[in-house]
């Protein structure tokens, strides 16, 4: 065994150069190859951890993915909204630990805007249970503040201290400005690979606020515009929303989840539904599946291709090696050492590819780490091995043994009809 090795080690020095294109064919597809799933799990995982540590979410009546859309992607509108009095006798149920109203129907020059409360600064959560931190200023929102993630400054070149109009409506066009209500910036958050990124947040009495000034709804000379600047130690005095688009809810008990989905979906005073964002996210997955599944076939078949251009090296590399053999067989060689020795060069190729694939991907990984998160929101898993990419190292490992099985057999057969005269 010692001396196949030997000869093998010899072999592959003597024919580097060609083999070097082989190992560098292998290492890239094992790069795109765990780099897709990479990403794919990555992306899965932003997905489904998009909000996290919260137990329900509630708005009117409609479609569990609808809600979701509307209250946590900040996609589409609801069909109703929920009343301020169902919110609270809601949230001040026993079995409640918090809740975070939402007001979504506005938007600043394409993005969301978010009327809610400092509780969403404290309870939200998303990835593994990780709280929104501010990357400049502070999360401030209460009077005429607001707080922007951070694409939404970085596009818009926001810094703080900058006034931002909020324009009734959402998407791009600006129809109807609020422009005599400016807030100002007093915090910029870090990224979060979520909508929070995308989002403009104010204060939710602010919110109905200006639009009771905008509209003309209120009729006394101080009216609630002018109470939302009065505030005191960051307790304001303004009248409560006559309703609101929905709200997250935090349980003491998570084992109650159930039971309180179930009392809030036979709600008496207003048609409501409550969802668990955990089984709706994967819902949501499951639709967009195909496109997973397509990218991990064209990996499959960059995979395929190397090993089949592996294969054709290595047949087309026989009839040349041919007069070696015949060499190897008069210093005492048996035809089954032939075999072992082409179908070692194989699995050397095979390994050297998957080893050098595996130290470009990790490096290229960590060194665009920080940048992939920054421009595309994206936290790529940097463990050095899941169970799916041990499963596929293994697929490339079993593949390539059987593309070598066929040239060793070749040579093993050739070897015993050639003898020591190579045939033409």
């Amino acid at each position: 065994m010692k001396f196949i090795l030997k000869l093998a080690l010899k072999s592959i020095r003597y024919r580097k150069a060609t083999l070097l294109l082989s190992i560098l064919s292998i290492s890239l597809s094992v790069i795109l190859l765990l780099g897709v799933e990479r990403i794919r799990s990555g992306i899965h995982d932003s997905f489904t951890s998009t909000i996290s540590g919260t137990d329900l979410v509630v708005g009117a009546r409609t479609g569990n993915i609808s809600l979701l859309l509307s209250t946590v992607f900040h996609i589409g509108y609801t069909n109703q909204n929920v009343s301020w009095e169902s919110y609270e006798a809601i949230s001040s149920s026993p079995e409640v630990s918090w809740g975070i109203p939402l007001s979504l129907g506005d938007s600043h020059r394409g993005f969301p805007v978010l009327g809610t409360t400092a509780d969403f600064f404290t309870h939200y959560k998303y990835g593994h249970n990780l709280a929104v931190q501010p990357k400049t200023g502070n999360t401030n929102i209460g009077e005429m503040n607001c707080v922007l993630g951070s694409k939404v400054a970085k596009e818009l070149g926001y810094e703080v201290g900058d006034n931002v109009v909020v324009t009734h409506g959402m998407g791009k066009e600006e129809f109807m400005k609020h422009d005599d209500e400016q807030f100002v910036v007093t915090g910029i958050l870090s990224s979060t690979g979520t909508p929070v990124d995308q989002t403009v947040f104010v204060s939710l009495f602010a919110m109905d606020a200006i639009h009771s000034h905008f509209y003309g709804q209120e009729t006394e000379e101080h009216d609630v515009f002018e109470d939302v600047l009065n505030s005191h130690e960051g307790h304001q005095h303004e009248k409560e929303p006559n309703s609101i688009t929905g709200f997250f809810m935090g349980l003491k008990n998570p084992a109650d989840i159930l039971a309180v989905q179930r009392k809030i979906n036979n709600y008496k005073s207003e048609p409501l539904t409550a969802i668990m964002p955990v089984v709706t996210l994967t819902e949501l997955w499951n639709i967009v599946r195909p496109v997973e599944k397509m990218l991990i076939v064209i990996s499959v078949l960059v995979l395929i291709v190397a090993l089949g251009g592996i294969l054709a090296t290595l047949i087309t590399s026989l009839n040349d090696r041919r007069r070696e053999m015949a060499i190897l067989r008069s210093t005492g060689a048996k035809p089954k050492h032939i075999f072992g020795l082409i179908l070692i060069e194989t699995i050397a190729v095979i390994l050297s590819g998957i080893l050098t694939g595996i130290i470009i991907l990790q490096a290229v990984a960590i060194l665009s780490k920080n940048l992939v998160a920054e421009k595309l929101g994206l936290m790529i898993p940097m463990e050095w091995f899941t169970i799916n990419e041990l499963l596929l190292l293994f697929s490339i490992i079993l593949l390539g043994t059987l593309v070598g099985i066929l040239p060793a057999y070749q040579s093993y057969k050739k070897s015993m009809s050639d003898g020591l005269t190579v045939k033409k």
